[in-house]
């Protein structure tokens, strides 16, 4: 994929929108360490979701390691559309794959970039690929908390980890830095996934816990994070991976890690229709007894996005009229982000324009949001939201 320049002022959202509306959840598979089985996972989670009837995109932005096309045998070049698209690779009836490695001439070829290349690499993945319309896209990314996942957080507000672990206390202090990433960055977290917890022994049928077991399940319930389930050490995955035939290996329904699998995936699926995020009503607002309006301002008009403000107006309403108006200074809040506001107490947010992840985690927080506000004072922009003449319904 030919690089493109950074331009200055490039607006990302907009970019990237006409693609990302088409499709309906994005989930990152992370890992705290390499050797855990997590591209494995990513690929078997792609697999299922598709034999469910799912449209389902399999994206491997792992840029230095991809697994991705060894583990489901795809050796070919990616073609380009007459629009200049990368076209996925389609595997098998309802799923299609991109990864770095099929991009390359070279195989053998090392990928040396730093940081921005690498963001630029990934929004090229997600923006110029013709995925089409898709009920999943899944994103194998690389063990740790660097770049990769840190762009996938930037560039998909709505995205959702999926966390895989082993249970030994080695593993399971990097998932810890991986729940702690995901707190930072905003993202949420679908669940854990604890895999090679436990090995049944083809011979005598005895499982043995090589590894240990229920770590992980015993570290999400400590950090409030949904255990979507365990899956067993299995060394028919292992030899499907290695001969790239993990399509065929997971048409097996009788088989004991298939069948464990397909429940782990009836969870997720459940879990995101749980988590889905659906704007706020304004109207439900204006009919609280009394609530919170918080404007950022910058010299005392207001911000062109929250990240800008030197200054908060914090409005009290009650009984349909401006009780108490409060002068908040960003600075003793920390760093402005939607959080800021969220803990502040407040039931809406209006200012001139915002990120659709500040938007996000707004709506998640059931914070109401009213953009494109005139130039006005904190006071008439509150009466003009009360009166219903700002912001709809």
């Amino acid at each position: 994929m030919k690089q493109e320049k950074q331009m200055p002022g490039i607006d990302e959202e907009q970019l990237l929108k006409p693609v990302l509306t088409h499709i309906k959840h994005k989930l990152m598979i992370l890992s705290g360490k390499g050797g855990v089985g997590k591209s494995t996972i990513a690929a078997c989670l792609a697999i299922a979701l598709a034999k469910k009837g799912n449209k389902v995109g399999l994206l491997d932005i792992d840029l230095h390691g991809p697994s991705i096309p060894h583990l489901l045998n795809i050796p070919d070049i990616l073609n380009i559309s007459p629009e200049q698209k990368v076209l996925p690779k389609e595997i098998m009836p309802n799923l299609e794959v991109v990864s770095m490695e099929c991009l390359m001439v070279d195989k053998d070829q090392a990928v040396i970039w730093r940081g921005p290349l690498k963001h630029t690499a990934i929004r090229q993945f997600i923006g110029d690929v013709q995925w089409g319309d898709l009920d999943y896209l899944v994103v194998d990314s690389p063990p740790g908390t660097g770049d990769e996942p840190l762009s996938i957080a930037q560039l998909i507000p709505e995205a959702k980890a999926i966390i895989v672990a082993t249970p030994q206390e080695v593993a399971l202090a990097d998932v810890r830095k991986s729940i702690t990433f995901c707190h930072e960055v905003d993202m949420d977290i679908a669940g854990i996934i604890e895999n090679m917890s436990g090995f049944i022994c083809p011979h005598c049928g005895k499982e043995v816990n090589i590894f240990k077991t229920g770590g992980a399940q015993r570290t999400a319930l400590a950090s409030h994070v949904e255990f979507l389930g365990r899956l067993p050490f299995d060394l028919g995955v292992v030899e499907a991976g290695d001969e790239g035939k993990l399509v065929k290996y997971m048409e097996n329904q009788e088989n004991f890690y298939n069948k464990v699998f397909s429940q782990i995936v009836d969870r997720l699926i459940q879990r995101l229709e749980q988590m889905e995020v659906k704007p706020v009503f304004l109207d439900e607002i204006r009919r609280k007894n009394s609530y919170k309006i918080a404007i950022p301002l910058k010299e005392e008009k207001p911000a062109p996005f929250l990240t800008t403000c030197d200054e908060i107006a914090m409005m009290h309403v009650k009984d349909g009229q401006i009780k108490k108006v409060e002068r908040i200074t960003p600075s003793e809040q920390g760093p402005i982000r939607p959080k800021v506001f969220v803990n502040l107490g407040a039931d809406l947010v209006m200012t001139k324009d915002m990120k659709e992840k500040a938007k996000y985690v707004f709506y998640k927080n059931k914070v109401g949001v009213v953009l494109d506000i005139p130039e006005a004072t904190p006071e008439e922009l509150v009466e003009k939201f009360i009166k219903g003449e700002l912001g709809g319904k």
